[in-house]
């Protein structure tokens, strides 16, 4: 006999030796493989007083479950979170640092530990990723500017500059689909309704990712934290949540924004993130469940000319007294998912017909973290 030969005799003994030790249970994991990403998709909530980041597994009905625990920021008071375009990479926003963390995302969709973590501007508030993923803006809130970022092949940002804004205290920005304008809302925590009026500020973007001169298209009412964008691009809503009102516009060709019939539309109590449906036909907006008049998470039918009415079971609850801070949408448009800031938990619903809301069996459900505030949701869509 060969050396060759006899090496592999005994080499299959061993293996025949080792298979009859090894556990049942280990070649049942061996049999099934790696564990696959969540078939749902994955959502990840920002918590800003334990400052860190949930990443929760997306179910069947909307219900939530634990990918992983939450991992540290490695910055102080976390807020806004965005995606890469290839949902690769996640960047975070920490208001306290004036920093953001840059994530990778896990094979199974949850994000890694130990964040590369990139200066910003003062006070951080929201992140927007270009449609085409070439381009990250971040709003600094202290500054009155927005931070534009090259995205390289590897999801690392580099910065391309501030752009002012035309006004204090900028706070969440969308794109068009097409990329070419980016619109801008403003609040401060300490307006009311009697504070004074504030615009929406439009940016043409340059073919390299950089804003060219603010230019303010439309008016609304004081602390407007919250602004969406239909997937058309044709629409754009804004909500005031000093007045408990939610501004609707219709946009032109040239990004000019016109209010549509009706524009604004009653919004109780304190509306803030809001967010249009795949499909344009509802928009969903988050609110304070208090007593008098009833909140939660609000749901409209959009018109086709763009005006709101209130859904037939609108609003949804959410736990009592607590403010719905986020919302987020599942790129489905099946599942909607509200941040509760107060008791520190996710409302998932799916969405029927008419946009009527089934609450996700468990529903509410706890982030693992404490404090999900404005712009603290985002969702990776299944594989």
């Amino acid at each position: 006999m060969s050396i060759r030969s006899s090496t592999r005799a005994g080499g299959a003994a061993v293996l025949a030796v080792a298979l009859l030790t090894v556990p049942h249970s280990a070649h049942a994991r061996a049999a099934a493989g790696p564990i696959p990403p969540p078939s749902g998709g994955v959502l990840y909530a920002t918590n800003a007083v334990s400052g860190d980041v949930s990443s929760l597994a997306i179910g069947p009905g909307g219900t939530l479950s634990t990918l992983a625990k939450p991992v540290s920021t490695g910055g102080q008071f976390p807020r806004g979170i965005a995606l890469a375009t290839n949902g690769s990479t996640a960047y975070v926003v920490n208001s306290d640092s004036s920093t953001m963390s840059v994530f990778r995302v896990g094979v199974r969709g949850a994000l890694q530990p130990n964040p590369q973590i990139v200066k910003t501007g003062e006070e951080p508030w929201g992140a927007t990723v270009a449609p085409n993923g070439r381009t990250l803006y971040v709003t600094n809130t202290t500054d009155a500017t927005i931070r534009a970022y090259r995205i390289g092949p590897d999801g690392t940002p580099t910065s391309l500059g501030d752009f002012r804004t035309t006004s204090d205290h900028p706070k969440q920005t969308v794109l068009t689909p097409d990329g070419r304008f980016l619109y801008l809302a403003y609040a401060d925590a300490d307006e009311t309704a009697d504070s004074p009026t504030r615009v929406i500020t439009r940016y043409a973007v340059r073919a390299d990712g950089t804003l060219g001169p603010p230019q303010d298209v439309a008016k609304v009412e004081p602390a407007d934290f919250g602004i969406a964008i239909s997937p058309d691009g044709g629409l754009v809503y804004v909500s005031s949540n000093a007045t408990d009102k939610v501004w609707g516009f219709r946009r032109g060709a040239d990004g000019s924004l016109t209010p549509v019939p009706g524009s604004p539309f009653a919004a109780p109590e304190s509306p803030t993130g809001l967010k249009v449906t795949p499909d344009r036909q509802h928009l969903y907006v988050a609110a304070n469940d208090g007593d008098s008049p009833p909140g939660g998470l609000l749901g409209y039918t959009i018109r086709a000319d763009g005006s709101l009415e209130p859904t037939a079971d609108s609003p949804a609850p959410t736990p009592d007294g607590a403010e719905a801070a986020a919302v987020a949408i599942t790129p489905d448009g099946k599942d909607v998912f509200a941040a509760i800031r107060d008791t520190n938990q996710v409302s998932a619903f799916a969405i029927g017909a008419g946009g009527r809301l089934k609450e996700a069996p468990g529903s509410p459900f706890l982030t693992g973290g404490e404090r999900p505030l404005n712009q603290s949701l985002a969702v990776r869509p299944a594989p």
